[in-house]
């Protein structure tokens, strides 16, 4: 809770401040969320395709932020082209697991800068989104835990039970239904479903994130969050939700008025 405590109001600020800003810290953290990544295929090592990786995904968030999330995408699927090869010819076969991390972290760096540079809108649409991600986290974690039942998925996350996940779409939906009466964006009924399918995504990339952890026999993907694990550990349901929220926008030609 500390740690949350401490953080939580941290990101906001960079969030408001947005920029250059908010380009170093999703730039840091995708770069340490892809390292970590790669630090679970490879026995805890950060090699040299843990490095170029890195490199990749820092480099095309940059992209994303100076040249706009098209050129962006075109970069990433050259560096996934080319990591999968390195991994495929010149390393140990399970270094193809690493390919998946730098796609998600990818997509998710693209989709952070691609939303809050997306307008005068973007600070709004992008705490939304954060909030929720929180939101359904926090729900699903209380609900699951008071009310037990059924497990969601025992062998890869034994802790997580339909009850939880329950609890997070609804704890999601209620947040945005919230959200819209607060601000006044879009309607109160759309927006909780939209804030029910984003729970719906974030547990969908947690659970992604820990069925990698499983097959490597990780408990975290690091420690550097006290109390949390590591920064993929915190972010693994932003790697759901966000991109698909993004390219949803992106869909209807970046308009963000359309939400409203």
């Amino acid at each position: 809770m500390i740690s949350a405590l401490f953080l939580a109001p941290l990101i906001i600020g960079v969030l408001y401040l947005g920029g250059l800003y908010f380009l170093c810290v999703v730039a840091i953290t995708a770069g340490i969320m892809t390292a970590e990544w790669r630090q679970l295929c490879n026995n805890g090592k950060l090699d040299f395709l843990g490095h170029f990786g890195v490199s990749i995904v820092v480099l095309i968030i940059i992209a994303a932020f100076i040249h706009g999330a098209r050129w962006a995408t075109v970069g990433l699927g050259v560096g996934i082209l080319l990591v999968w090869v390195m991994a495929h010819r010149h390393i140990k076969n399970t270094s193809v697991w690493f390919v998946p991390g730098v796609i998600s972290v990818g997509c998710l760096g693209i989709g952070l800068v691609w939303l809050r540079g997306s307008g005068d809108s973007g600070f709004l649409v992008v705490l939304w989104l954060m909030l929720a991600i929180w939101m359904t986290d926090i729900c699903a974690l209380f609900v699951g835990r008071t009310l037990g039942g059924p497990k969601l998925a025992a062998t890869i996350s034994p802790n997580k039970t339909w009850s939880g996940l329950v609890g997070g779409v609804l704890g999601a939906a209620l947040w945005s239904g919230v959200w819209s009466y607060w601000t006044g964006i879009g309607s109160i009924f759309a927006l909780a479903i939209i804030g029910g399918g984003t729970a719906i995504l974030a547990q969908l990339g947690d659970l992604c994130v820990s069925f990698v952890k499983r097959r490597f026999g990780a408990k975290d993907t690091g420690n550097i969050i006290p109390g949390h694990g590591g920064v993929l550990d915190r972010m693994d349901g932003f790697i759901g939700a966000v991109p698909v929220v993004a390219m949803s926008l992106a869909i209807t030609k970046g308009d963000i008025s359309l939400w409203s």
